[in-house]
């Protein structure tokens, strides 16, 4: 009887928040993610005996949890902020806190926590932290930081730590001495992740890979030239630098952490965003890695034409100089379901669903097949219910009792002998995103960064015999911190983050202090934003009133000047865009009814089958599901509030009469195919819109 096998890799990353100059982190998310994601899934995981997976470490990561553990809160800028006395805040201090302290989803972890999601209701009415200041009172803050804490805290500490317990039973009123109390129990829990690691790998429970140390794009420290052998159109940096020798030491230096934490040498390597080349797995190859793994955009690349589908489900091997290397590449369709898709949905549905889709694919194939299911272990979760908890234990139930179907870590795959193995006679460079290096170059102010880092770099090499082998030492850790493939994945208009302008000023820190460390004056461009503001969003605001008809076309050129718009093409750029069938949203109010167009590629959707979901929070609730053919197709839509018109674009108005600027309308908008999830609008969250305030617009 064949057999599929099932191959999780679970990669956890963030990027070095660390300030080198006094070791204080500059951004709290490594703490928050431990006491959310990093031992979460494991501890899932433990309750299910048969299960497998592997896990991904990356020791930039782990380094900095460790600082954490070693030296406690105090370190961390935003977490020293939470656990200050409330009356001896400064107005800044405060205005910071009211800002970052509801840093939390709004839907999953603020709502559920009610004081939590009062004091967020409150904070709503203002338009700014700086406003609200003045009408939030010392216990007030204390409460917010106890439960900004709490909301980050997962499933195993609520359930597990009396404290937590107790302090989520509580709900309000908390002290300072409960505040600082939940922060040491918090630090102590840290401390125990790193070692359920290795025990559980030590129990074969697990397999845990790992990421060149400060997770660099390996192949274009190696070869600029693999950029455009991904993407011949291209834009490469007018200045480079030869990185290869910090390639290496990313290698080493993270071959030499794992063996410091696990007391033997990794077998396994996801090179950072899954990026690989041929002399990128050479290099593996040479430290003993055994096996790879990226995406299947990179598989389809290099496979001779003509290429199949099961071909994804089969073991491939590489040889290079090193050695031999075994190679996984993900399946980008199941691997994006539970990234991106599943977090909207029942998790018994979900969980229904992604059994079926593997089902499929063991129909599919005549011979033993091994899927390979890679994505990210931490940030999805928090837009799941409960933290994924409902989803993981209902899929992790069907696994366990699915007889056609095992679990398997990535060396365990390659043990069995039943499974195909396949000499690849190529590798296109390329990673998890579209097979190429696009997301982390190509853009102008992508390319400036790399151009300020080769600078630095070479300004360095000629400088470095002048110093002594601490400050060389200092200087090498800085470059390779600014090598890491965050800092070049916010610069651009592919992705969005509000605080893409904090990221830009951490880039640039870590290259000024080369220069200082060789006593030479900062080149004047690191003084200059890198980041503009005009291409960090993916939202244009609403500019003007706006009452257009309901038709389901542009009826005229006027009708949706001055409207608001969100580029959904954007939000995809981190998965596979190609099933989206919405590209771009428009929205704006007339003070009465808030009104929408989709477009896109939408003429699959006349098809029949497709649903759209309208979902609304705030003054105005709306749940309503509206089936995308038959009579809306022939003539516009109109019940309770809601106006809809299917045509040449998907139009939609909803009676939302908000009165004051401080009222908010939440939407989402999710459309299905015979009850399965196809697109989210917006990917993640909800749209939040509120009555402009036009007469701080006009201009000339």
């Amino acid at each position: 009887m064949k057999k599929l096998r099932l191959a999780f890799l679970w990669h956890m990353h963030q990027p070095w928040y660390r300030d080198e100059r006094n070791g204080d982190f500059l951004m709290p998310w490594v703490f928050l993610h431990a006491i959310k994601d990093y031992a979460e899934l494991l501890w899932i995981q433990a309750r299910y005996p048969n299960i497998r997976a592997t896990y991904n470490l990356v020791p930039s990561l782990m380094t900095q949890l460790e600082s954490y553990v070693e030296n406690g809160w105090q370190n961390d800028r935003f977490l020293a902020l939470l656990a200050k006395e409330s009356v001896e805040l400064s107005e800044d201090e405060r205005t910071d806190l009211l800002e970052k302290g509801f840093f939390a989803n709004p839907r999953t972890m603020i709502s559920p926590l009610w004081r939590f999601n009062e004091l967020y209701q409150k904070r709503t009415r203002f338009h700014s932290a700086k406003d609200s200041i003045r009408n939030f009172n010392d216990d007030e803050l204390t409460d917010l930081s106890v439960l900004f804490l709490l909301s980050w805290c997962g499933n195993q500490l609520r359930s597990e730590n009396a404290l937590i317990k107790s302090l989520i039973t509580k709900g309000t009123g908390f002290s300072q001495l409960e505040k600082t109390e939940l922060l040491e129990t918090l630090v102590a829990f840290c401390g125990g992740i790193l070692p359920l690691y290795k025990s559980m790998q030590e129990q074969g429970r697990i397999a845990v890979f790992t990421t060149p140390f400060y997770h660099p794009i390996l192949p274009l420290l190696l070869d600029i030239n693999a950029a455009n052998e991904s993407d011949s159109n291209i834009a490469t940096p007018n200045k480079w630098s030869d990185f290869s020798e910090d390639a290496e030491r990313h290698v080493k230096s993270a071959v030499e952490w794992y063996e410091k934490i696990f007391e033997k040498k990794p077998r396994g390597f996801w090179p950072a965003e899954g990026s690989v080349s041929v002399l990128a797995l050479n290099l593996l190859a040479k430290y003993g890695a055994e096996f790879a793994c990226t995406d299947e955009d990179v598989l389809f690349k290099s496979l001779p034409s003509p290429r199949y589908r099961i071909d994804l489900y089969k073991r491939y091997f590489l040889q290079t100089e090193s050695g031999e290397i075994g190679v996984l590449f993900r399946d980008k369709a199941l691997s994006d379901l539970i990234g991106f898709n599943y977090s909207s949905s029942n998790a018994q549905a979900a969980a229904d669903d992604f059994m079926a889709k593997l089902k499929g694919i063991y129909d599919s194939v005549d011979f033993d097949a091994i899927v390979p299911v890679f994505l990210d272990g931490e940030n999805a979760w928090e837009f799941y219910e409960n933290n994924a908890f409902d989803f993981f234990n209902a899929l992790y139930e069907r696994l366990s009792a699915a007889d056609w179907l095992q679990t398997v870590t990535i060396p365990e795959a390659y043990r069995l002998k039943d499974l195909p193995k396949i000499e690849l006679s190529a590798l296109q460079p390329g990673s998890w995103i579209y097979g190429s290096f696009s997301t982390w170059m190509g853009h102008s102010e992508k390319n400036r960064a790399w151009e300020l880092l080769a600078q630095t770099r070479e300004t360095a090499k000629q400088n470095l015999n002048d110093a002594d082998e601490k400050t060389k030492a200092q200087i090498v850790k800085e470059l390779m911190i600014a090598e890491g493939s965050d800092w070049f994945w916010w610069y651009g208009d592919d992705h969005y983050t509000p605080l893409a302008g904090e990221f830009d000023e951490i880039f640039r820190s870590h290259l000024i202090q080369v220069y200082r460390l060789l006593g030479l004056k900062p080149h004047p461009a690191l003084t200059e934003p890198i980041k503009r503001v005009e291409s960090a969003t993916d939202r244009v605001a609403q500019s003007a009133l706006i009452s257009p008809s309901i038709d389901g076309r542009k009826s005229s050129y006027y009708e949706w000047i001055g409207a608001g718009s969100l580029d959904l093409s954007r939000v995809f750029s981190a998965m596979d865009s190609s099933a989206a069938l919405f590209k771009t949203l428009q929205y704006g109010t007339d003070g009465r009814f808030y009104y929408f167009s989709l477009s896109g590629n939408l003429e699959p959707i006349k098809t029949g089958g497709y649903e759209l979901a309208i979902e609304t929070q705030g003054g105005f609730a709306y749940s309503r599901r509206l089936r995308l053919s038959g009579d809306i197709l022939r003539r516009p839509y109109q019940n309770e509030g809601i106006k809809a018109a299917f045509g040449a674009n998907l139009e939609i108005a909803l009676y939302a009469p908000l009165t004051k600027p401080s009222d908010r309308l939440e939407v989402a908008f999710l459309l299905y195919k015979q009850n399965t999830l196809i697109q989210r609008v917006p990917l993640y969250n909800t749209l939040t819109l509120s009555t402009p305030d036009f007469d701080a617009m006009w201009y000339i």
